[in-house]
């Protein structure tokens, strides 16, 4: 099944998890596939404001991380779908030491919703 078959939100979803599954698996390219090409982050480590791209995120962190903690969880909180755009809340524990709350934004690009862009604070 494509994204186009089922509802937007389920789409939306599919395209967190996607995210998720990268940041886990340490894996790179999961995570580059999840974000758009133009795709920026900002957000707080602590009291550290920082900002980078997507591409850069995944090569920089997800690439360099440790074994995935066996304490992490995640839970998607909310999606919301407007036309061709969407948000969505992930909230993560025990992502590289610490507890993240992540809030996203997607365009649907070419029939695939991507991460344009994620804001993000330790909790």
């Amino acid at each position: 099944m494509t994204m186009e078959q089922h509802s937007p939100e389920a789409a939306v979803r599919e395209a967190i998890e996607l995210y998720v599954a990268g940041v886990r698996a340490n894996d790179p390219e999961t995570v580059k596939r999840a974000f758009s090409d133009d795709a920026v982050m900002w957000g707080y480590l602590g009291s550290t404001y920082v900002t980078q791209s997507g591409p850069s995120f995944a090569d920089e962190v997800v690439a360099t991380a440790p074994p995935e903690d066996p304490q992490y969880r995640y839970e998607i909180h909310s999606v919301e779908v407007h036309g061709g755009i969407a948000s969505a809340v992930l909230e993560e524990q025990a992502y590289l030491g610490a507890n993240f709350r992540n809030q996203f934004g997607l365009v649907l690009i070419e029939g695939v919703w991507r991460i344009t862009s994620k804001v993000f604070t330790t909790t």
